[in-house]
Protein backbone atom coordinates (compact mmCIF):
# COMPACT_ATOMS: atom_id res chain seq x y z
CA UNK A 1 0.00 0.00 0.00
CA UNK A 2 1.56 3.59 -1.10
CA UNK A 3 1.65 5.61 2.14
CA UNK A 4 -0.26 8.66 1.15
CA UNK A 5 1.23 11.95 2.71
CA UNK A 6 -1.47 13.85 4.04
CA UNK A 7 -2.09 11.29 6.30
CA UNK A 8 1.02 10.47 7.62
CA UNK A 9 1.50 12.22 11.57
CA UNK A 10 4.70 14.15 12.55
CA UNK A 11 5.58 16.31 15.41
CA UNK A 12 6.29 19.13 13.39
CA UNK A 13 4.65 20.89 10.54
CA UNK A 14 8.03 21.76 8.24
CA UNK A 15 7.52 20.10 5.07
CA UNK A 16 10.68 19.23 4.67
CA UNK A 17 11.14 18.02 7.81
CA UNK A 18 8.01 15.56 7.85
CA UNK A 19 8.76 14.10 4.43
CA UNK A 20 11.94 13.36 5.56
CA UNK A 21 10.31 11.06 8.07
CA UNK A 22 8.42 9.62 6.06
CA UNK A 23 11.05 8.16 3.46
CA UNK A 24 12.87 6.80 6.75
CA UNK A 25 9.63 4.96 7.78
CA UNK A 26 9.00 3.37 4.29
CA UNK A 27 12.56 2.65 3.74
CA UNK A 28 12.20 0.58 6.78
CA UNK A 29 9.43 -0.78 6.03
CA UNK A 30 11.26 -2.43 2.86
CA UNK A 31 10.75 0.51 0.08
CA UNK A 32 7.42 1.53 -1.54
CA UNK A 33 5.56 4.79 -3.07
CA UNK A 34 5.03 7.92 -0.99
CA UNK A 35 1.90 9.82 -2.58
CA UNK A 36 1.85 13.56 -2.58
CA UNK A 37 -0.95 15.64 -2.99
CA UNK A 38 -1.55 18.46 -5.40
CA UNK A 39 -0.36 21.23 -3.03
CA UNK A 40 2.83 23.74 -2.67
CA UNK A 41 5.41 22.00 -0.29
CA UNK A 42 7.88 24.44 1.86
CA UNK A 43 11.43 23.04 1.62
CA UNK A 44 13.44 24.63 4.42
CA UNK A 45 16.34 21.27 3.95
CA UNK A 46 17.25 18.68 1.52
CA UNK A 47 14.56 15.82 1.06
CA UNK A 48 16.54 12.61 1.01
CA UNK A 49 15.67 9.79 -1.19
CA UNK A 50 16.79 6.12 -0.20
CA UNK A 51 16.70 3.07 -1.24
CA UNK A 52 13.18 1.61 -2.86
CA UNK A 53 10.97 4.70 -1.77
CA UNK A 54 9.38 6.39 -5.23
CA UNK A 55 8.08 9.93 -4.20
CA UNK A 56 4.85 10.31 -6.49
CA UNK A 57 3.17 13.87 -7.42
CA UNK A 58 -0.17 14.44 -8.77
CA UNK A 59 1.57 15.90 -11.81
CA UNK A 60 4.01 18.70 -12.35
CA UNK A 61 1.17 21.41 -12.09
CA UNK A 62 -0.04 20.46 -8.77
CA UNK A 63 2.24 18.88 -6.78
CA UNK A 64 5.50 21.65 -6.35
CA UNK A 65 8.67 21.31 -3.67
CA UNK A 66 9.95 24.72 -3.47
CA UNK A 67 12.74 25.89 -1.26
CA UNK A 68 12.58 28.41 1.22
CA UNK A 69 15.48 30.76 2.15
CA UNK A 70 16.69 28.17 5.01
CA UNK A 71 17.42 25.88 2.33
CA UNK A 72 21.09 25.62 1.76
CA UNK A 73 22.13 22.43 -0.32
CA UNK A 74 19.97 20.94 -3.54
CA UNK A 75 16.02 20.28 -2.94
CA UNK A 76 15.90 17.11 -3.36
CA UNK A 77 19.22 14.82 -2.90
CA UNK A 78 19.89 11.09 -3.21
CA UNK A 79 21.58 9.87 0.44
CA UNK A 80 25.15 10.33 1.28
CA UNK A 81 25.49 11.76 -2.28
CA UNK A 82 28.90 13.43 -1.36
CA UNK A 83 30.18 10.67 1.02
CA UNK A 84 29.81 8.54 -2.48
CA UNK A 85 31.64 10.61 -4.44
CA UNK A 86 34.46 10.65 -2.06
CA UNK A 87 34.23 6.71 -2.17
CA UNK A 88 34.01 6.64 -6.15
CA UNK A 89 31.44 3.83 -5.04
CA UNK A 90 29.26 1.61 -8.04
CA UNK A 91 27.68 -0.74 -6.32
CA UNK A 92 24.34 -1.38 -4.13
CA UNK A 93 26.43 -3.09 -1.81
CA UNK A 94 28.67 -0.31 -1.34
CA UNK A 95 25.53 1.19 -0.10
CA UNK A 96 25.16 3.31 -3.43
CA UNK A 97 21.37 4.21 -3.30
CA UNK A 98 18.80 1.60 -5.40
CA UNK A 99 15.32 1.76 -7.17
CA UNK A 100 14.41 4.91 -5.81
CA UNK A 101 12.62 7.59 -8.04
CA UNK A 102 10.18 11.12 -8.15
CA UNK A 103 7.03 10.87 -10.38
CA UNK A 104 5.09 13.59 -11.78
CA UNK A 105 6.36 16.63 -9.95
CA UNK A 106 7.82 20.04 -10.02
CA UNK A 107 10.98 21.17 -8.05
CA UNK A 108 11.61 24.83 -7.67
CA UNK A 109 14.49 26.16 -6.51
CA UNK A 110 12.44 29.22 -5.35
CA UNK A 111 14.48 31.31 -2.28
CA UNK A 112 16.93 28.41 -2.03
CA UNK A 113 20.64 29.18 -0.85
CA UNK A 114 23.25 28.89 -3.02
CA UNK A 115 26.54 28.58 -1.21
CA UNK A 116 29.52 26.91 -1.42
CA UNK A 117 28.28 23.73 0.89
CA UNK A 118 27.68 20.70 -1.10
CA UNK A 119 24.75 20.78 -4.31
CA UNK A 120 23.63 24.00 -3.07
CA UNK A 121 21.30 25.60 -5.76
CA UNK A 122 20.24 22.50 -7.35
CA UNK A 123 17.17 21.04 -7.86
CA UNK A 124 17.86 17.90 -7.90
CA UNK A 125 21.66 15.86 -7.21
CA UNK A 126 21.16 11.80 -7.40
CA UNK A 127 24.20 9.34 -7.43
CA UNK A 128 22.58 6.14 -7.27
CA UNK A 129 21.47 3.24 -9.25
CA UNK A 130 18.93 1.41 -11.07
CA UNK A 131 16.46 5.26 -10.49
CA UNK A 132 13.74 6.61 -11.81
CA UNK A 133 13.23 10.25 -12.57
CA UNK A 134 9.97 10.60 -14.95
CA UNK A 135 7.50 13.30 -15.39
CA UNK A 136 9.60 16.01 -13.32
CA UNK A 137 9.53 19.88 -13.93
CA UNK A 138 12.73 21.50 -12.79
CA UNK A 139 12.65 25.15 -12.09
CA UNK A 140 14.38 28.32 -10.74
CA UNK A 141 17.46 26.55 -9.48
CA UNK A 142 19.76 29.36 -8.56
CA UNK A 143 22.58 26.70 -9.82
CA UNK A 144 22.29 23.54 -11.62
CA UNK A 145 18.73 22.04 -12.51
CA UNK A 146 19.55 18.33 -12.68
CA UNK A 147 23.08 16.42 -11.53
CA UNK A 148 22.89 12.96 -12.11
CA UNK A 149 27.01 11.68 -11.11
CA UNK A 150 28.71 8.25 -10.99
CA UNK A 151 31.85 5.68 -11.18
CA UNK A 152 33.46 4.74 -14.25
CA UNK A 153 33.75 1.24 -12.48
CA UNK A 154 31.50 -1.66 -14.35
CA UNK A 155 29.75 -4.76 -13.16
CA UNK A 156 26.89 -6.05 -11.90
CA UNK A 157 26.46 -7.87 -8.59
CA UNK A 158 23.09 -7.93 -8.30
CA UNK A 159 19.97 -7.37 -9.73
CA UNK A 160 19.62 -4.35 -8.64
CA UNK A 161 22.79 -3.14 -10.15
CA UNK A 162 20.89 -2.15 -13.25
CA UNK A 163 20.70 1.07 -15.65
CA UNK A 164 18.85 4.36 -15.08
CA UNK A 165 15.43 6.01 -16.73
CA UNK A 166 14.86 9.63 -16.73
CA UNK A 167 11.74 10.12 -18.89
CA UNK A 168 10.13 13.48 -19.83
CA UNK A 169 12.12 16.01 -17.56
CA UNK A 170 11.45 19.69 -18.62
CA UNK A 171 14.15 21.88 -16.82
CA UNK A 172 14.22 25.78 -17.46
CA UNK A 173 15.45 29.52 -16.01
CA UNK A 174 18.14 27.82 -13.93
CA UNK A 175 21.38 29.84 -12.97
CA UNK A 176 23.83 27.19 -14.39
CA UNK A 177 23.76 24.09 -16.46
CA UNK A 178 20.16 22.78 -16.65
CA UNK A 179 21.45 18.97 -16.64
CA UNK A 180 24.71 17.97 -15.82
CA UNK A 181 25.20 14.27 -16.60
CA UNK A 182 28.61 12.90 -14.71
CA UNK A 183 27.10 9.29 -14.57
CA UNK A 184 26.11 6.70 -14.33
CA UNK A 185 26.82 5.05 -17.23
CA UNK A 186 24.32 3.37 -19.10
CA UNK A 187 21.66 5.72 -18.29
CA UNK A 188 18.99 6.56 -20.69
CA UNK A 189 17.62 9.73 -21.41
CA UNK A 190 14.42 10.03 -22.99
CA UNK A 191 12.39 12.85 -24.23
CA UNK A 192 14.57 15.77 -21.97
CA UNK A 193 13.80 19.79 -22.78
CA UNK A 194 15.61 22.22 -21.33
CA UNK A 195 15.13 26.29 -21.75
CA UNK A 196 16.63 29.39 -20.39
CA UNK A 197 19.31 28.30 -18.68
CA UNK A 198 22.30 31.06 -17.78
CA UNK A 199 24.98 27.93 -18.27
CA UNK A 200 24.60 25.11 -20.99
CA UNK A 201 21.29 23.39 -21.47
CA UNK A 202 22.47 19.65 -21.29
CA UNK A 203 25.97 18.63 -20.90
CA UNK A 204 26.80 15.39 -20.77
CA UNK A 205 30.81 14.80 -19.68
CA UNK A 206 33.28 12.81 -18.12
CA UNK A 207 34.58 15.03 -15.10
CA UNK A 208 38.11 13.77 -15.73
CA UNK A 209 37.69 10.16 -14.85
CA UNK A 210 35.20 9.82 -12.65
CA UNK A 211 32.64 9.09 -15.23
CA UNK A 212 32.97 7.45 -18.64
CA UNK A 213 29.67 8.09 -20.49
CA UNK A 214 28.09 5.42 -21.93
CA UNK A 215 24.58 6.88 -21.97
CA UNK A 216 21.87 6.83 -24.25
CA UNK A 217 19.37 9.50 -25.48
CA UNK A 218 16.45 9.32 -26.96
CA UNK A 219 15.65 12.62 -27.79
CA UNK A 220 17.07 16.05 -26.34
CA UNK A 221 15.53 19.74 -27.09
CA UNK A 222 17.70 22.59 -25.70
CA UNK A 223 16.85 25.92 -26.33
CA UNK A 224 17.89 30.00 -24.98
CA UNK A 225 20.64 29.01 -23.63
CA UNK A 226 23.71 31.61 -22.35
CA UNK A 227 26.43 28.76 -23.26
CA UNK A 228 25.97 25.48 -25.45
CA UNK A 229 22.98 24.08 -25.97
CA UNK A 230 24.00 20.22 -25.82
CA UNK A 231 27.14 20.03 -25.02
CA UNK A 232 28.92 16.32 -25.58
CA UNK A 233 31.89 15.52 -23.82
CA UNK A 234 31.84 11.72 -22.87
CA UNK A 235 31.38 8.08 -25.21
CA UNK A 236 27.07 8.72 -25.77
CA UNK A 237 24.58 7.00 -28.16
CA UNK A 238 21.63 9.26 -29.69
CA UNK A 239 18.68 9.44 -31.70
CA UNK A 240 17.75 12.56 -32.32
CA UNK A 241 19.72 16.17 -30.62
CA UNK A 242 18.46 19.51 -31.38
CA UNK A 243 20.02 22.76 -30.01
CA UNK A 244 17.80 25.59 -30.50
CA UNK A 245 19.38 29.54 -30.14
CA UNK A 246 22.59 28.71 -27.70
CA UNK A 247 25.42 30.38 -27.74
CA UNK A 248 28.86 29.35 -29.34
CA UNK A 249 27.62 26.19 -30.40
CA UNK A 250 23.99 24.46 -30.58
CA UNK A 251 25.37 21.02 -30.60
CA UNK A 252 29.38 20.33 -29.28
CA UNK A 253 30.84 16.91 -29.31
CA UNK A 254 34.42 16.40 -28.12
CA UNK A 255 36.03 13.91 -25.35
CA UNK A 256 35.25 10.45 -26.62
CA UNK A 257 36.11 8.32 -29.59
CA UNK A 258 32.45 6.01 -29.41
CA UNK A 259 29.86 8.93 -29.89
CA UNK A 260 26.72 7.64 -32.50
CA UNK A 261 24.37 10.19 -33.37
CA UNK A 262 21.23 9.27 -35.84
CA UNK A 263 20.50 13.06 -36.45
CA UNK A 264 21.12 16.44 -35.29
CA UNK A 265 19.51 19.53 -35.88
CA UNK A 266 21.12 23.16 -35.05
CA UNK A 267 19.78 27.00 -35.62
CA UNK A 268 19.84 30.21 -34.43
CA UNK A 269 22.57 29.40 -32.88
CA UNK A 270 24.35 33.22 -31.50
CA UNK A 271 27.93 33.63 -31.74
CA UNK A 272 30.46 35.23 -34.14
CA UNK A 273 31.44 33.47 -37.41
CA UNK A 274 34.73 31.81 -35.30
CA UNK A 275 31.75 29.93 -33.59
CA UNK A 276 30.37 26.93 -35.30
CA UNK A 277 26.71 25.70 -34.56
CA UNK A 278 28.03 22.41 -34.78
CA UNK A 279 31.34 21.48 -33.46
CA UNK A 280 33.12 18.16 -33.78
CA UNK A 281 36.27 17.45 -32.07
CA UNK A 282 35.94 13.85 -31.03
CA UNK A 283 37.57 11.40 -32.88
CA UNK A 284 35.49 8.63 -34.67
CA UNK A 285 32.08 10.56 -34.28
CA UNK A 286 29.62 9.13 -36.38
CA UNK A 287 26.46 11.16 -37.26
CA UNK A 288 23.83 10.06 -39.81
CA UNK A 289 21.66 13.37 -40.58
CA UNK A 290 22.77 16.91 -39.47
CA UNK A 291 20.69 19.59 -40.38
CA UNK A 292 22.40 23.04 -39.85
CA UNK A 293 20.77 26.82 -40.18
CA UNK A 294 23.43 29.39 -39.63
CA UNK A 295 21.34 32.00 -39.55
CA UNK A 296 22.19 33.75 -36.22
CA UNK A 297 25.62 34.85 -36.23
CA UNK A 298 27.69 31.50 -36.26
CA UNK A 299 29.36 29.59 -38.98
CA UNK A 300 27.84 25.79 -39.85
CA UNK A 301 29.70 23.16 -38.65
CA UNK A 302 33.28 22.91 -38.17
CA UNK A 303 35.10 19.28 -37.68
CA UNK A 304 38.38 19.10 -35.89
CA UNK A 305 38.16 15.32 -35.41
CA UNK A 306 39.75 12.64 -37.28
CA UNK A 307 37.95 10.14 -38.32
CA UNK A 308 34.50 12.08 -38.02
CA UNK A 309 31.79 10.78 -40.49
CA UNK A 310 28.58 12.75 -41.50
CA UNK A 311 25.86 10.56 -43.80
CA UNK A 312 23.88 13.55 -44.65
CA UNK A 313 24.77 17.39 -43.94
CA UNK A 314 22.24 20.17 -45.02
CA UNK A 315 23.59 23.58 -44.45
CA UNK A 316 21.51 27.02 -45.07
CA UNK A 317 23.50 30.08 -44.04
CA UNK A 318 20.09 32.01 -45.03
CA UNK A 319 19.79 34.87 -42.13
CA UNK A 320 16.94 34.39 -40.13
CA UNK A 321 14.36 36.39 -38.99
CA UNK A 322 15.14 38.43 -35.85
CA UNK A 323 18.78 37.47 -35.99
CA UNK A 324 21.68 39.56 -35.74
CA UNK A 325 22.64 39.51 -39.62
CA UNK A 326 18.90 39.52 -40.78
CA UNK A 327 18.53 41.08 -44.13
CA UNK A 328 22.63 40.96 -44.70
CA UNK A 329 24.22 38.40 -47.07
CA UNK A 330 26.02 35.55 -44.93
CA UNK A 331 30.03 36.03 -45.43
CA UNK A 332 30.58 33.09 -43.02
CA UNK A 333 31.61 29.47 -43.65
CA UNK A 334 29.55 26.63 -43.71
CA UNK A 335 32.25 23.21 -43.52
CA UNK A 336 35.39 23.90 -42.26
CA UNK A 337 37.31 20.64 -41.99
CA UNK A 338 40.63 20.81 -39.91
CA UNK A 339 41.17 17.18 -39.51
CA UNK A 340 42.16 13.81 -41.19
CA UNK A 341 40.13 11.14 -42.67
CA UNK A 342 36.65 13.41 -42.95
CA UNK A 343 33.97 11.37 -44.85
CA UNK A 344 30.68 13.59 -46.08
CA UNK A 345 28.98 11.87 -48.83
CA UNK A 346 26.50 13.59 -49.42
CA UNK A 347 26.04 17.69 -48.52
CA UNK A 348 24.05 20.47 -49.75
CA UNK A 349 25.42 23.84 -48.74
CA UNK A 350 23.77 26.98 -49.68
CA UNK A 351 23.03 30.73 -49.11
CA UNK A 352 26.88 31.69 -48.01
CA UNK A 353 27.03 34.40 -50.88
CA UNK A 354 30.44 36.30 -49.49
CA UNK A 355 31.87 33.62 -47.83
CA UNK A 356 32.89 29.71 -48.14
CA UNK A 357 30.74 26.61 -48.96
CA UNK A 358 34.00 24.25 -47.18
CA UNK A 359 37.14 25.04 -46.45
CA UNK A 360 39.56 21.86 -46.16
CA UNK A 361 42.65 23.28 -44.15
CA UNK A 362 46.19 23.04 -45.60
CA UNK A 363 47.59 19.43 -45.93
CA UNK A 364 44.54 17.45 -44.86
CA UNK A 365 44.77 13.59 -46.21
CA UNK A 366 41.76 11.41 -46.76
CA UNK A 367 39.06 13.80 -46.87
CA UNK A 368 35.84 12.36 -48.91
CA UNK A 369 33.21 15.45 -49.81
CA UNK A 370 30.41 14.79 -52.26
CA UNK A 371 27.41 17.02 -52.71
CA UNK A 372 26.48 20.39 -54.09
CA UNK A 373 26.61 24.51 -53.52
CA UNK A 374 24.29 27.24 -54.55
CA UNK A 375 24.72 31.00 -54.01
CA UNK A 376 28.16 30.50 -52.28
CA UNK A 377 30.66 33.29 -52.63
CA UNK A 378 33.70 30.74 -52.50
CA UNK A 379 32.25 27.19 -52.88
CA UNK A 380 35.08 25.04 -51.54
CA UNK A 381 38.96 26.36 -50.69
CA UNK A 382 41.41 23.21 -50.31
CA UNK A 383 45.39 23.43 -50.76
CA UNK A 384 48.08 20.62 -50.17
CA UNK A 385 45.83 17.72 -49.48
CA UNK A 386 47.07 14.18 -50.26
CA UNK A 387 44.41 10.81 -51.17
CA UNK A 388 41.21 13.52 -50.91
CA UNK A 389 38.10 12.60 -53.61
CA UNK A 390 36.36 15.52 -54.21
CA UNK A 391 33.08 15.32 -55.57
CA UNK A 392 30.89 18.68 -55.92
CA UNK A 393 28.27 20.28 -57.99
CA UNK A 394 28.58 24.19 -58.34
CA UNK A 395 26.25 25.80 -60.77
CA UNK A 396 27.81 28.75 -63.01
CA UNK A 397 25.12 30.40 -63.59
CA UNK A 398 21.78 30.65 -61.30
CA UNK A 399 18.87 32.04 -62.27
Amino acid sequence: MPLIFGEFQSSTACDATRLNEAISFVADEGGGDIILAARHYRIGSSIVLKTGVRLKGEGAHGTRLIGTSALDGPVVVSEAAEQLIEQNAWLHGEKVPVRFGLFDLTIDGGEGQSSKAFGSGCGAFVYGKAFEIIGVQIIHCKKQGLVSWGSPRGGQDTWLDEPEAIFDVRISRCGGDGFLMRGPHDSIIKSAIIANCKGRGLAVETNGTTYNGACDIDFCHAYGTNDVAIDIAAKVKARFLQGDTGWHSAIRVSSSEMTMIEMVECFKTRGIYDDFALDVSAMNCQIGVARIRSDWGTGGVRITGVGTQIGQLDVDGRAGIGGPSEGEPNSGTAVSIEANRVQIPSFNIRNFEDGYGIRVAPGKRFVWLTGQFMRCGKPMVAKDHEYCNFRVNVPVREE
